[in-house]
């Protein structure tokens, strides 16, 4: 056998398996991504459960929201549960940017969070919090943009859902 056919033969075959190794990278890139997502939006519900249970548990908590005066007690309680609330969402807003939650999934918990800070008491926390000491400028802006379309919602209206 010429050796210069059998030189040709294995570089034929060296890039027949380089080819295969990366095809197979790259699925195996593709199923970490997609597990990656997977996870990261069980992690997100979970949380949102959480969430859910902590109104459930503390329904006045949700009605600070529309209290006409709150007392300093109150401004504290409800100044955390928006910091922790806010947060979460920044969180997501972080995932969504590096391309780990899709537009829809994002979309649907940054609406949640608009209607939440359009209610009067958690419209006021937001313009006079201090936010940009903690949360990303880019966010914040965001969040201002969609609140400057977004009008002042009632009490009525929120529990009109159930008329």
């Amino acid at each position: 056998m010429n050796w210069t056919k059998a030189s040709a033969a294995a570089e034929i075959l060296s890039s027949v398996a380089i080819l295969a190794t990366l095809v197979y990278l790259a699925i195996e890139i593709q199923q970490s991504a997609e597990a990656t997502q997977a996870n990261t939006r069980q992690a997100i519900l979970a949380s949102d459960q959480q969430f859910l249970e902590l109104l459930i548990d503390s329904p006045g908590l949700n009605l600070l929201w529309y209290k006409p005066e709150l007392s300093d007690e109150e401004r504290i309680r409800l100044s955390y549960f928006l910091v922790t609330t806010v947060r979460m969402r920044e969180s997501n807003w972080f995932q969504y940017q590096n391309g780990i939650l899709d537009d829809a999934t994002w979309r649907a918990y940054l609406g949640s969070l608009i209607v939440m800070l359009s209610a009067p008491q958690t419209r006021v926390w937001w313009q006079n919090f201090g936010l940009e000491r903690i949360f990303d400028p880019e966010f914040i802006s965001l969040v201002n943009e969609l609140l400057a379309n977004q009008p002042v919602f009632e009490r009525s209206r929120h529990i009109a859902a159930f008329d």
